[in-house]
């Protein structure tokens, strides 16, 4: 055999070494990408347990306490008939806390869908319906926010 048919399997046998290396790394990316698909799939289960876990004890706190609740049924019914100038320092105290709770949670789930982490109909179809609620009393009480939430509750509440 001469080097000319020796150089000719060699470069053979590396061609399909190259070859053999692309389908071994096609595998490979393709089981990586549906690994990352599974874990962004498992993130955003763990996003909606964790609102799930703010709003129940968000619910626990207002229910557990009948001054809370109280409040929180004038806030949702009839926010414009609050006014903190003539509360008590504990009634402002009390609807302060229950605001800040609220607008915690709503705040949060705002910036989750921004970042994209809350689908759009999600957004849309529960946070917003309870901004609207809620954000009559936000703004009454002037709640601290972020200046980006409360132009997102300046437009909600002109919405409803």
């Amino acid at each position: 055999m001469n080097w000319d048919a020796l150089g000719a399997i060699a470069e053979l046998l590396g061609a399909i070494a190259v070859f053999l290396t692309l389908a071994y790394l096609t595998v490979q990316v393709r089981q990586n990408s549906k690994a990352l698909e599974q874990q962004n799939q498992f993130s955003a289960a763990q996003i909606m347990q964790a609102r799930t876990d703010t709003v129940m004890a968000f619910c626990g706190a207002v229910a557990s306490e009948p001054d809370l609740l109280a409040a929180a049924h004038v806030a949702i019914e009839n926010p414009e008939s609050l006014d903190p100038s003539k509360m008590t320092g504990l009634e402002r105290n009390r609807y302060l806390l229950l605001l800040n709770m609220a607008r915690s949670m709503f705040e949060n789930n705002f910036q989750q869908a921004k970042q994209g982490f809350l689908s759009a109909d999600f957004y849309e179809g529960s946070v917003i319906r309870n901004i609207a609620i809620y954000g009559p009393a936000f703004l009454k009480f002037n709640t601290p926010m972020s200046a980006e939430f409360r132009s997102e509750v300046e437009r909600v509440v002109a919405l409803s």
